[in-house]
């Protein structure tokens, strides 16, 4: 086997020439699952010290906030009471002037309102920096409903309100439900508002106390003048217009304070006077 030599100004030279081979840096799955998890912790940790960085100066913003005179309530509107008084619409409400107005839970106070059984409805703003505003909408008592010794207000629909009282007297009509004509009270309000349209020549104010009657219908009684109506609920409203003819034409004969009771019912209208003024 023959071996050629070259000779140089440096020396004799391999004919071969041999590459150099640069070493590689080798890098194993399990050394970049850790590299990728340091760094997953690096960010975590990062994240748990802002949040808990912001939450302490929000908590002592909030503390700062709460305990400022800037905050105290000094203003409150109060509208919509017409039997309640301000006073008691506060004391509900759990609120007085001073109170930080960001210490104070609107839901809680619009809760203790609403527990009073005069008020329907609720609502509560927020008037920062020191103001609210308290809107309330009240019941309306129309009636006094006797249930055992305690004289009761009611609405318009028959529905208990709050006992009568001293402080919170009004004199109303008492309501008298006979059984049978328990759902005569789905119609009351519209036999209260037909009898205050219907213009008779009586006082209808004036009613000491309507009955609701399976038999007779609405009975109105006029303690004043002695007076008891019947209108049957069947064809309400023609009975009640022949009921106010009737009356009417009493009246102009002059013959109506002789009257104690008129009764209308079907077509018919019955008229019974007391024989001792002259019926």
């Amino acid at each position: 086997m023959a071996i050629a030599l070259s000779r140089g100004k440096k020396g004799v030279k391999n004919a071969y020439s041999r590459k150099s081979v640069k070493p590689q840096k080798v890098t194993t799955n399990s050394g970049r699952g850790l590299l990728y998890f340091a760094k997953w912790i690096c960010t975590m940790a990062m994240s748990v010290i802002l949040l808990v960085g912001i939450s302490v100066g929000l908590l002592y913003i909030y503390r700062y906030a709460t305990r400022s005179e800037y905050f105290a309530v000094k203003t409150i509107e109060v509208s919509g009471n017409l039997r309640l008084r301000q006073e008691e619409i506060l004391g509900l409400a759990g609120i007085a002037p001073g109170t930080n107005s960001l210490a104070v839970n609107i839901a809680d106070m619009e809760s203790g309102l609403l527990r009073n059984p005069w008020i329907t409805e609720v609502s509560v703003k927020r008037l920062l920096p020191d103001g609210f505003a308290i809107k309330v909408a009240e019941r309306e008592p129309k009636f006094w409903v006797q249930r055992g010794a305690e004289l009761l207000y009611a609405d318009e629909h028959g529905n208990i309100i709050a006992p009568v009282g001293a402080g919170r007297f009004t004199s109303l009509p008492t309501l008298e439900v006979e059984a049978g004509a328990e759902e005569a009270l789905e119609r009351l309000p519209e036999i209260t508002g037909d009898l205050k349209r219907a213009r008779l020549p009586v006082d209808i104010a004036l009613v000491s106390w309507v009955r609701l009657s399976p038999g007779k219908g609405v009975e109105l009684y006029l303690e004043n003048s002695d007076l008891r109506l019947s209108i049957a609920l069947e064809d309400w409203r023609d009975n009640l217009d022949r009921l106010g003819k009737v009356l009417d034409d009493l009246a102009r004969r002059g013959e109506l304070k002789q009257v104690r009771e008129v009764k209308a019912g079907g077509v018919n209208v019955w008229v019974q006077k007391d024989a001792a003024l002259g019926g």
